[in-house]
């Protein structure tokens, strides 16, 4: 229902009361330019537009409380240009003045409906939406090269089933039992030193060896082995060369055993540096062990042969406390 138009041409009108009729919007002034008092309570107005007050300057009061607004977007310009006029020109403002759509803001004073610019606005809400998703993309692309994010979450989704089969065995195979003094993780290059110098100094002391190609179970993956020899183990050795950066599966072994040295609360990681490793070689991905080198002590090896008892002395006070390790027929002690 709107005003007749045979109504709409009284330009010396200065007070229009249509109150208690079914009216769906707010006149304009645009003919009624001397109007200064409306009285448009109990209508039907739902969207009434912000434009009302620029048609009608002269408006000195105007009472349109109880009617049944709409608390859209459309309505946010008429309720802020309500709240911005004097209390004495709108009448009953704000206790007459509610929502009454939609059902989650029926009831609600229009001073305390509040919506966001952003979802009022479609434009701006596309180009949001578009430069968070630059962004969003920006830093997985920056992730993927500079850190190689697929290799860590790769290793983290191998690590995780290989944790889901470990719950799913019998409750007395999961007892927490150690069975080797150390795991060691070296680059097949540097088998040599490996295995002429640094198993036999620690076998002379009783030191028990978890090697991957002596100890590692037939049939199982071999992320699931590095897993389990880790475990396993009380200290995890890790020969640092050239050659260990070049190697996939070295950082497969020590990412796993860093995880550990964190999930467990232990300090079980050795690094030993045979060979000195400029610091542009290690591949930016590699982080890990970037931040290895700088933050964490490791052993050198020495060239001349003089410094040597002292860098086997240090390996063996690396193991110098009581651990009891399980074997298949008895505890052993050291």
């Amino acid at each position: 229902m709107n005003i007749p138009k045979d109504v709409t041409h009284l330009e010396a009108l200065q007070e229009l009361n249509v109150a208690f009729n079914s009216l769906a919007d707010l006149p304009g002034c645009g003919t009624f330019s001397s109007l200064s008092i409306l009285i448009i309570e109990h209508n039907s107005v739902s969207q009434p537009s912000a434009d009302f007050f620029q048609s009608c300057q002269k408006i000195k009061s105007i009472k349109a409380g109880n009617n049944p607004f709409q608390c859209t977007c459309e309505l946010r310009d008429f309720v802020q240009h309500l709240d911005q006029l004097p209390r004495e020109v709108v009448e009953g403002w704000p206790d007459a003045y509610n929502c009454d759509y939609p059902e989650s803001y029926k009831g609600t004073p229009l001073k305390d409906f509040h919506v966001s610019p952003l979802s009022c606005n479609t434009g701006l809400l596309i180009v949001t939406i578009g430069a968070i998703v630059l962004v969003l993309a920006g830093t997985v692309t920056f992730l993927c090269l500079y850190l190689d994010l697929p290799w860590y979450l790769r290793m983290v989704c191998q690590w995780a089933q290989t944790r889901h089969r470990t719950r799913n065995v019998p409750l007395e195979e999961l007892q927490k039992t150690l069975q080797f003094h150390a795991f060691i993780s070296y680059s097949e290059h540097d088998s040599a030193w490996v295995k002429n110098e640094l198993i036999p100094c620690l076998e002379k002391e009783d030191i028990q060896i978890c090697l991957h190609e002596r100890n590692f179970v037939p049939g199982k993956s071999i992320v699931e082995n590095i897993i389990n020899c880790i475990e396993k183990s009380y200290k995890s050795i890790f020969v640092l060369s050239p050659n260990f950066v070049q190697s996939e599966w070295c950082h497969y072994e020590l990412y796993f055993a860093h995880h550990n040295l964190f999930h467990e609360g232990s300090n079980n990681l050795i690094l030993i540096l045979l060979e000195p490793i400029p610091p542009n070689s290690i591949p930016r991905k590699y982080h890990k062990l970037r931040a290895l080198m700088t933050q964490r002590t490791y052993l050198e090896w020495p060239i001349e042969k003089s410094k040597r008892g002292l860098f086997w002395a240090n390996i063996r006070a690396a193991f110098n406390m009581n651990l009891t390790l399980v074997t298949e027929n008895d505890d052993v002690k050291i």
